[in-house]
């Protein structure tokens, strides 16, 4: 089996488990979506892209480069992402990552930190005054 058909079949695997442990929660009511919407999407696209990888899987990897170290360290940042969500403020943990993310990625410091100080700022104010979620 080729490196992209287990790929496909990892893939194929984790998506089917969102989707199973999506079913108990309610799909949405009276026109609302419900919390099981954006899961259940996540899994089906994710299950689709597994179906196209094993149908196409490719040819050969190409050589390792920069940007395949930042998917890791991309899942990584996310984990971290997910552990400081409590334990800093909001706004100062997205620009955190965003920045670190866009430096992962070879983006320039004077575009990065604008770039990440904005988005995080424009998020703050978003779910604070546009949708009512305090942090």
């Amino acid at each position: 089996m080729s490196g992209s058909r287990v790929v496909a079949f990892v893939m194929a695997v984790g998506s089917l488990a969102i989707v199973a442990t999506t079913l108990a929660w309610p799909g949405g009511n009276a026109g609302v979506p419900g919390p099981a919407l954006v899961p259940r999407l996540l899994g089906v696209a994710l299950l689709l892209v597994a179906l196209v990888l094993v149908r196409t899987p490719g040819t050969s990897a190409p050589p390792m480069v920069r940007h395949h170290l930042a998917v890791p360290a991309t899942m990584l940042l996310l984990a971290v992402y997910a552990a400081g969500w409590r334990v800093v403020p909001f706004g100062v943990l997205t620009a955190a990552v965003l920045l670190t993310f866009f430096r992962l990625t070879g983006t320039r410091w004077t575009v990065a930190l604008p770039t990440a100080v904005g988005m995080a700022v424009t998020l703050q104010l978003l779910f604070e005054r546009g949708l009512g979620v305090r942090f």
